[in-house]
């Protein structure tokens, strides 16, 4: 654990979009789904969201975790331009997960 730690410290000390992208490029979810600190951090925020009645965190949660993988299929590899083909379905992609949370969090807020 402590070498994630390092690791996410390491990067928010070089932190910049390259490096941003090609971190999020390639990122092994199969292995990241194999750690058990994941499905207990999983775990404990699902409980705390059903204890707590927060479906509206949950949104916030799975609209990030979407944008992440959106990233990661639309951003070029880097020295590469984003091409008009790369483009449509990111802006697409953004337009949908805003439009999900305007529409949660704002027109339909209890």
């Amino acid at each position: 654990m402590k070498e994630y730690w390092d690791a996410f410290v390491q990067f928010l000390k070089e932190y910049n979009m390259t490096k941003a992208g090609e971190a999020l490029r390639t990122v092994d979810w199969g292995r990241v789904l194999e750690q058990p600190a994941f499905w207990i951090a999983a775990a404990v925020f699902l409980g705390w969201v059903i204890w707590k009645k927060a479906f509206k965190s949950l949104l916030v949660v799975c609209s990030a975790v979407a944008f992440v993988i959106l990233l990661q299929y639309t951003l070029p590899p880097p020295g590469q331009p984003l091409t008009l083909e790369k483009l449509v379905p990111f802006a697409g992609g953004c337009l949908g997960i805003l439009a999900v949370n305007v529409y949660f969090l704002i027109i339909r807020s209890d």
